[in-house]
């Protein structure tokens, strides 16, 4: 896997069955992220995903304990690798060697044209906005410890409407100390100055809404013969700014998961965690919020992912508790060696109360992604999502549909090119907030 792909997969939470607690922190990037820097952020936030029954990824899963031995020597390698994680060792970026370091840099640039910039259900108004995004990741090659620092920043322009243009950054630090051979110890942190467009459902109407982020984490992790635990404290802290204060919070929690060997191919486990979240200028949105799963993890020759299913709760000081399934379950399925079929379902109590409705809400998103290399520098990706938000003690319902298609043309180890289409349908209780969007975006990335 080349430094920069690995890269992107660690910024990732590790297991699927952390989005489904009630103690995710942070904000959810786009509905539909199939590139990291896209300059398009899809209302509702989430991951990749048809409007499929949720439960297939737990069908989908359980295939792999019964496919024959013939059917698992498809592949020449061990375990399966998704298109987009494939190493490509002639276009793949090398970085550059700084000592036992490894420096990795991209400079994005994208234009995208979109038919209904302001997300509005009448009088739609189109606008080009140009995005220009550096970033950089510097990473040790230690045969023991390791060591990453991640920056990058994005500067978004329009050419009619200058008053919606928006810069934001970040910088992130993740380590890992190793004691002994079975035990480590982990730590992160990362601060980020970043926005919500106009079209997330709980902005304010009328303008995006910039805010700035701090996480931190530590914890310990420890191998047995057949087990693995992992034990983390983390906190969570949110300012925004203008008339969306009201949605400032500090979280602080614990989390932890145990992992059981059944077999070179499946593992069990039960994660876990506890919080308290604090709104400084809102007291009736404070809450303490808990969450047990239990699944499976596999990884053959042509599934690998993990499902997983519990409980969660969240008790309000000024609201009725909520409480109810927890769902999260992620599954990629290498239907041929040049084509992956990725599926995935969560179910959650949302992280942050809505500014935009007052009260908080029960989300459910499920979809599906395909990845196929028509050439070795040619990848095509088309993607659906569904979702829904069920708030609880107002009388709205959001119900949303994405769809995406995509091309992404690597020249070289330097240069590669994308271009996106995309389109949102949005349908909510609240008359305002239906609205109808499309976009296509084109891309130049250098690459070091």
């Amino acid at each position: 896997m080349s430094p920069s792909r690995h890269a992107a997969r660690n910024s990732d939470p590790a297991f699927p069955a952390a989005r489904a607690s009630c103690c995710v922190t942070g904000q959810s990037g786009g509905i539909l992220a199939l590139h990291s820097q896209a300059p398009h952020r899809a209302p509702f936030g989430g991951g990749v995903d048809v409007r499929i029954n949720p439960f297939v990824s737990l069908f989908a899963a359980s295939l792999i304990s019964f496919l024959p031995v013939h059917a698992m020597a498809q592949t020449t390698d061990s375990s399966a690798v998704s298109v987009r994680e494939r190493e490509r060792p002639e276009l793949d970026p090398m970085g550059t060697r700084l000592g036992a370091f490894t420096l990795n840099a991209t400079l994005d640039l994208d234009v995208t044209s979109t038919d209904n910039l302001f997300a509005t259900s009448t009088g739609e108004v189109d606008d080009i906005i140009y995005t220009v995004a550096p970033s950089a990741r510097l990473a040790s090659g230690w045969s023991r410890h390791s060591l990453a620092l991640e920056a990058g920043a994005a500067f978004r322009s329009h050419e009619d409407f200058s008053s919606e243009d928006v810069d934001t950054h970040y910088l992130r630090g993740v380590g890992r100390l190793d004691i002994g051979s079975n035990t480590a110890l982990h730590g992160s942190a990362r601060y980020a100055h970043d926005f919500t467009p106009r079209y997330d459902p709980d902005s304010l109407v009328g303008a995006p809404t910039e805010f700035d982020r701090t996480d931190a984490s530590i914890g310990v992790s420890h191998r047995f013969a057949r087990m693995g635990i992992r034990a983390d404290a983390f906190t969570s802290e949110r300012e925004y700014d203008g008339a969306a204060a009201s949605r400032d919070f500090t979280q602080n929690g614990l989390r932890g998961r145990l992992d059981v060997e059944l077999s070179p191919r499946i593992t069990a486990f039960a994660s876990g965690s506890i919080d308290e979240r604090d709104y400084d200028n809102s007291p009736a949105s404070n809450s303490e919020g808990r969450s047990l799963l239990v699944g499976a993890a596999f990884q053959g020759n042509l599934l690998r992912g993990e499902i997983s299913a519990g409980q969660f709760e969240r008790d309000y000081d000024g609201f009725d508790s909520i409480d109810g399934l927890a769902v999260a379950g992620r599954v990629e399925w290498s239907v041929t060696p040049l084509t992956t079929v990725t599926v995935d379902a969560v179910r959650s109590a949302d992280d942050n109360v809505g500014i935009a409705s007052g009260f908080p809400y029960v989300s459910m998103e499920y979809g599906a992604r395909v990845d196929h290399e028509l050439l070795r520098n040619v990848i095509l990706t088309a993607a659906v999502r569904s979702g829904e938000r069920d708030y609880e003690g107002a009388d709205r319902d959001d119900e949303y549909m994405r769809y995406e298609v995509g091309a992404d043309y690597i020249l070289n180890r330097r240069v590669a090119l994308r271009a996106r289409y995309s389109r949102d349908d949005v349908d909510s209780s609240v008359p305002s907030r239906n609205f109808d969007l499309e976009a296509v975006t084109v891309g130049l990335s250098l690459r070091l």
